[in-house]
């Protein structure tokens, strides 16, 4: 299945990619999506993730415009089509 992956502000500069499109297994987690772009982007998974794969609190993922945080967080099941939005901390003011 197809889904499409975005990477805003300084997650656009660590993978050098803005958008993309990837063929992933259907039933694919958030979880098993950042395993397989950490494969095409080293550093994504350590930037993304805490020891014991919790996101880091400052990041945001989002599933077709929806915090994965109230889905189910990262074992949020992806379908075809979906889009996902990977968002770093903003700071401002």
């Amino acid at each position: 299945m197809k889904i499409r992956v975005k990477f805003l502000a300084t997650l656009y500069d660590l993978t050098g990619v803005m958008k993309t499109e990837l063929e992933v297994p259907q039933g694919i987690t958030v979880k098993s999506l950042i395993d397989i772009l950490n494969e095409k982007f080293p550093k994504l998974k350590s930037e993304l993730l805490e020891e014991g794969n919790q996101l880091k609190p400052m990041y945001n993922i989002l599933v077709n415009g929806r915090a994965v945080e109230w889905l189910k967080g990262l074992d949020t099941e992806l379908k075809e089509g979906d889009e996902v939005v990977f968002i770093p901390p903003a700071a401002g003011g």
